[in-house]
């Protein structure tokens, strides 16, 4: 398997997971504080929006959104409707990106995997080594995306096999 048709398949799998977590969520739900700490759905879906842009200009391609209400999802947690980025707006463009996204990761030649490019850290790293960082960053919010669901009072969207099974038979 080449490198491009794995980061392919980890962030396919990012959007369609993300996509599931959010399915359902209204605004007033992804406000939802966990108890003890965390961010709600509307910051964790800004900050992986944040993240995206930066993979889509590591790509080659147009950021997914550019928006001052972007600033929000930064260290301080969204705490209610007045810092809230728009629910509608936010979804549309994060899944908006998809497509391009995994267009420009195909088409990436090889030698410019082996590009050195700036770290958000600090420092340099590859364009493959960086990408998968970034796939795996965006995959643990994902999963928090998941628990926030929870925390709004929905049910889960991941099922295990034998739980989707049974979900199928009862229905």
């Amino acid at each position: 398997m080449k490198l491009q048709d794995a980061l392919g398949h980890h962030f396919r799998l990012m959007y369609q997971v993300a996509a599931a977590n959010v399915e359902g969520i209204t605004p007033e739900q992804s406000l939802a504080q966990p108890a003890g700490g965390g961010n709600c759905a509307n910051w964790i879906l800004g900050h992986l929006t944040q993240v995206q842009n930066g993979a889509m200009k590591l790509l080659g391609e147009e950021p997914v959104w550019e928006s001052e209400e972007l600033a929000r999802a930064g260290f301080e947690p969204i705490t209610g409707p007045t810092k809230a980025i728009d629910w509608t707006t936010l979804k549309d463009r994060f899944f908006g990106s998809r497509e391009r996204c995994l267009k420009a990761i195909a088409a990436l030649p090889d030698q410019s995997l082996e590009e050195t490019v700036p770290h958000p850290f600090g420092g340099t790293s590859s364009k493959a080594e960086l990408l998968n960082t970034l796939a795996f960053h965006q995959t643990y919010h994902v999963g928090q995306l998941g628990m926030s669901r929870r925390v709004a009072g929905l049910e889960g969207a991941i099922k295990g096999p034998g739980q989707a099974q049974a979900q199928t038979q009862r229905a």
